[in-house]
């Protein structure tokens, strides 16, 4: 699927600047991020992609490492909103990490999975992202305390042993995830994927 395109719009008013679709234009950086990384992303690459001129770049997120910043505030958004609607629908706190597995083995299989993950891409650049290294950071904390509240959730709920470590648990388990979506970019992450599932879960036993 290529990459969204943007029509700027003018404004009727002579003189006024023109607007731009800016989910189109960030959905269009996001998907150039994700396939090639930070460093292997040039403004003149963005420009191609999107239809968004140098200088509105410039203007709008200042550099590079601004467009960055936005597409990932906009993937991680993404991201977010989808779990939460899956999530949603299973009750106790081992189903729910089970879905989110099931997420994340989705994620890491075909066109997604060859695509990339932009935390992960970012994160493997830490040194080349300047200030939003700080944001990836906060966002890895945010998901293992995430899954902290998970996995709490099943001991409290009975669907988790109650003998469980559960800040060492949730780190293993966010170690899982990352590592899952380093290997779907490069190779076939699972032929099974609810066994793949069943044998993560027993992390939790």
């Amino acid at each position: 699927m290529k990459s969204p395109s943007l029509r700027a719009t003018a404004q009727p008013s002579r003189g006024r600047p023109r607007v731009f679709d800016e989910e189109a234009f960030l959905d269009g950086a996001i998907t150039l991020f994700r396939s090639r990384g930070f460093s292997g992303v040039s403004i003149s690459d963005i420009t191609a992609a999107t239809g968004l001129t140098t200088g509105s770049i410039y203007k709008a997120y200042k550099d590079k490492e601004g467009v960055f910043a936005r597409a990932l505030d906009r993937y991680v958004s993404l991201r977010e909103d989808r779990l939460k609607t899956r999530l949603e629908k299973v009750a106790n706190g081992k189903d729910k990490i089970a879905e989110l597995l099931r997420d994340y083995v989705e994620l890491s299989q075909g066109r997604d999975g060859k695509l990339g993950c932009m935390v992960v891409t970012g994160v493997t650049q830490i040194d080349q992202i300047g200030a939003v290294a700080g944001d990836l950071g906060k966002q890895l904390s945010k998901r293992r305390a995430a899954l902290e509240d998970l996995i709490e959730l099943g001991k409290q709920d009975g669907s988790i042993a109650m003998t469980t470590n559960v800040t060492a648990a949730a780190a293993v388990i966010l170690a899982l995830l990352q590592g899952m979506r380093v290997i779907g970019k490069v190779s076939t992450l699972t032929g099974d994927g609810e066994n793949f599932v069943a044998q993560a879960l027993k992390l939790l036993e």
